[in-house]
């Protein structure tokens, strides 16, 4: 068994991550780390694993579309080269959930690599075939030395470099490479000097880059380059050289510093961890009637027309046959007064009194039995080929989850109330020293601020709860594709690959490393009618949708028919958000940028203000609802950043700093503005934050959402754009827009 160690639970499931390459203190000694079946099974719900299964296999269906496109290339990608192959099954991506096992990253296993050595004093190169048969290799190096054993220095050093390739494989710099045998269509491996068969080579290593590196025949000086081509794809592509089709450049190894973020990067995700299936358990494919229905009633959407025997059936079935029986007496009533000479007026009252019944009834009784508009039933119906995070059905069922565990109520084990709204603070959120008077002045205050900024609700919630896992690794590139300059143009796939399985209780399992975090966060929702006003004064258009339907139901409605073209989908990497003016006016794309920017602008002001790094924030999205949640990361001990930070930010006389600083136009300006306001106003001088920490690795943002001067940079109309917080400030001033 390897040895295994301990480290912070944060740095195992991201830096000692299973098959990243890391030295030990002093620089000295490289290890690769592997994963271990002693880590403990982590505590999560049943919907929250669930969830997590569904994420993986979602990111490696994702994963494959996206390096399987074979751009530029003159053959199709084998299926087996954009991911690992225990996740294909026929050649299609099948995620085995149950293979599986779910750890709290408390160890991580480890063996040296590379095995391959240097002498310090000639240069000569030696390597073990493994660790088991090391300490023999290591004995017989000296026999090699050039100059006799007797004379051997003995001083050998570990070579820092590896070479590695994009479908995740990592070996050890060797003299000995693979060539693909055309004849017997195998490969074969060229271990000794094509001149003089000795199997003994000097490493050069001369000052510069890795590409200068060669070895040196120690025989008859024959120079070799530093050379080796990738086992599983020269398996995949050996056969098309033959044919022209693919060349060695997508086959080479390229060498690399251990050392390098290029040599590993470790994938995984986060979601909310909810306690509650209520509502989320309607996103399985056998809950789509109800999923309707309920998106239906939560938007606004008008009730079905219920013939009248399916009123009285629905009634009385609910214990209210004598609300229908009253009904029916006063529909009576009104036919007679119609026939006979009454005022106007009081046949108006009368039908008033019926109209009240009914919309009573229609928001009770009947709401179970509401039509859902035709483009809540496809979106329902076509939510199969949603990527998860941009699912707006997801976000809505997440956004109610959350109002009912985390916004509404409760309070947590040491009396504080779980979420506070932000203009009625509690004792623990009052700054000190201010009076009554002082405090109310101090609500009004960050009303009208709130108000300025668009915003109908802002809420503390202490008690934020996220999963952070990683589950798999590639390596030269995070992204699905790489281009290399000898390969031209072409976008070569990066294999993603699971984490080796460990033994769990007799059977073998993938692990997947789960950080659990409780942490404060800030819940924002934006004001409904404001955003409204801001669609229509940039000529957005919106879905038509009956009157008395709230934008939600709209939204998610144009995300179906965005879905529907390849030109404006939501894919996993928003490669269709990269283009630039590429993208009609479309009011969910503009909503959702608005949000995801809003969201970093209060990101960057709570780290300006709590001394918190950038990179020490989440963000989760609600589009539908027109809301979001900022919270803090970590697995360090929560000292109340956000809540100390809005309690020694508050003030009489503008509310709070935070919400001041927010409204600031100096916040919203940027080091780089010509250049920032030509790529769409968006960039790290500004309000881009660390990749691992925003949702969309910083796509769909710009500030132009929210102070004008200019566009996003896919708008395809181009121009300038009226800001929110211009609108917002328009509505708070005069009441209208």
């Amino acid at each position: 068994m390897p040895p295994k160690m301990q480290r912070s639970r944060s740095q195992i499931a991201t830096a000692y991550a299973p098959h990243s390459l890391f030295t030990f203190e002093g620089g000295r000694g490289a290890c690769m780390a592997l994963p271990t079946g002693a880590n403990r099974p982590v505590d999560l719900p049943q919907v929250t694993l669930r969830t997590i299964g569904e994420q993986i296999q979602e990111y490696f269906s994702s994963w494959a579309e996206r390096a399987g496109r074979g751009a530029n290339l003159p053959h199709t990608i084998p299926s087996q080269l954009t991911v690992d192959r225990r996740v294909l099954s026929d050649g299609a991506v099948r995620v085995r959930t149950g293979e599986f096992t779910f750890q709290v990253p408390d160890f991580a296993a480890y063996l040296p690599f590379p095995l391959s050595f240097v002498c310090g004093r000639c240069g000569l190169h030696r390597e073990s075939s493994g660790v088991d048969r090391f300490e023999n290799d290591a004995q017989r190096f000296r026999h090699a030395c050039p100059n006799g054993a007797r004379n051997c220095a003995d001083d050998w050093e570990q070579i820092d470099v590896v070479l590695t390739h994009w479908s995740g494989e990592v070996e050890a710099v060797s003299p000995a490479y693979r060539h693909w045998a055309s004849d017997r269509q195998e490969i074969t491996v060229l271990r000794n000097c094509s001149s003089c068969s000795s199997d003994r080579f000097f490493l050069r290593r001369p000052p510069g880059p890795l590409a200068g590196w060669h070895f040196e025949c120690v025989q008859c000086r024959l120079v070799r380059p530093l050379l080796q081509r990738d086992r599983p794809t020269l398996q995949a592509l050996g056969p098309l050289t033959d044919q022209g089709l693919a060349t060695f450049a997508e086959i080479n190894m390229e060498p690399v510093s251990y050392r390098a973020s290029a040599a590993y990067y470790v994938h995984g995700d986060r979601l909310l961890v909810f306690q509650e299936d209520r509502h989320l358990s309607l996103l399985s494919d056998t809950r789509v009637p109800q999923l309707e229905t309920l998106i239906s009633n939560r938007y606004g959407y008008p009730a079905a027309d219920l013939s009248d025997a399916d009123k009285e059936r629905l009634l009385r079935a609910a214990g209210r046959g004598a609300d229908w029986e009253n009904h029916v007496q006063l529909l009576g009533i009104l036919r007679i007064l119609e026939e006979q000479n009454v005022p106007e007026a009081a046949l108006q009252a009368q039908r008033t009194t019926i109209a009240s019944r009914e919309a009573e009834w229609n928001a009770t009784v009947f709401s179970a039995h509401s039509q859902a508009a035709p483009g809540i039933t496809a979106a329902c119906r076509g939510r199969v080929d949603y990527i998860r995070r941009f699912d707006p059905l997801r976000m809505s069922v997440e956004h109610m989850t959350l109002e009912e565990e985390k916004l509404r109520g409760g309070q947590l084990a040491d009396g504080k109330e779980v979420s506070v709204d932000l203009t009625i603070l509690d004792p623990f959120l009052r700054p000190d020293g201010l009076t009554e008077s002082e405090l109310q002045a101090q609500a009004a205050a960050s009303r009208r601020r709130l108000d300025l900024l668009g915003i109908e609700e802002m809420r503390l919630i202490r008690d934020v709860r996220i999963c952070e896992y990683s589950f798999a690794y590639t390596r030269t590139s995070s992204s699905p594709t790489v281009r290399r300059d000898k390969s031209g143009d072409a976008d070569l796939p990066v294999r993603l690959r699971l984490f080796d399985k460990v033994e769990v209780s007799d059977t073998a399992r993938h692990p997947v490393l789960c950080l659990v975090q409780s942490n404060e966060g800030f819940y924002v929702r934006l004001d409904e009618q404001t955003v409204r006003a801001w669609l229509e004064v940039n000529s957005i258009p919106l879905p038509h949708a009956p009157e008395g339907v709230r934008l939600g139901g709209p939204l998610i409605e144009e995300y179906e028919t965005l879905e529907r073209d390849p030109t404006t989908r939501f894919s996993r990497f928003l490669d269709e958000y990269r283009r630039e003016r590429a993208i009609p006016r479309r009011a969910y794309p503009f909503v959702y940028t608005l949000l995801h920017t809003m969201a970093h602008h209060l990101i960057a002001t709570s780290s300006a203000m709590s001394g918190l790094d950038l990179g020490s924030f989440g963000e989760q999205l609600f589009v539908p609802d027109l809301a979001f949640l900022v919270y803090r990361r970590g697995m360090t001990m929560d000292l109340g950043n956000l809540s100390s930070m809005w309690r020694d930010r508050g003030d009489a006389d503008v509310g709070n700093q935070v919400l001041d600083h927010m409204l600031n136009p100096v916040s919203l300006r940027c080091g780089s503005e010509s250049v920032c306001n030509h790529q769409g106003g968006a960039c790290p001088d500004c309000i881009l934050i660390p990749e691992n920490a925003c949702l969309t690795r910083n796509e769909l943002l710009s500030r132009s959402t929210l102070i004008g001067r200019g566009s996003p940079r896919w708008d395809a109309v181009g121009g300038e754009l009226t800001g929110y917080l211009e609108v917002a400030a328009a509505r708070a001033g005069h009441g209208q827009a």
